[in-house]
């Protein structure tokens, strides 16, 4: 069944109250905030400066936001090893497609 991103979904089948709900993950490049202006733009050159599977892995799926303002940039990712990848093997490949010289990560969940 497709849903509606943004969408609020009751988790009442999984035994909570109505006031527990959950929104559905929407990949990085399909996000309405993302599709077009300097973030779109960096992503796309991004995309062609990685591994497909590792674009999808760790950006595509694995970012949850990105703030950018033109000359700083963070991005908050879904785990703990997702940053370590992002601070370490992508770093010089992220500062190329932001043209930044450096950025902070953040994992919001930790662990794998």
């Amino acid at each position: 069944m497709e849903m509606e991103s943004g969408k609020r979904y009751s988790a009442a089948s999984k035994g909570y109250n109505d006031k527990i709900y959950e929104i559905r993950f929407i990949p990085v490049m399909e996000r309405p905030e993302y599709q077009e202006g300097p973030v779109k733009d960096a992503l796309l050159r991004l995309k062609d400066e990685m591994e497909a599977e590792d674009f999808e892995k760790y950006v595509n799926n694995g970012l949850i936001r990105i703030t950018y303002d033109g000359s700083r940039l963070m991005l908050i990712t879904k785990s703990e090893l997702y940053r370590t990848m992002l601070s370490a093997r992508f770093f010089a490949q992220i500062c190329r497609a932001f043209d930044v010289g450096n950025f902070r990560v953040v994992s919001e969940v930790n662990g794998y």
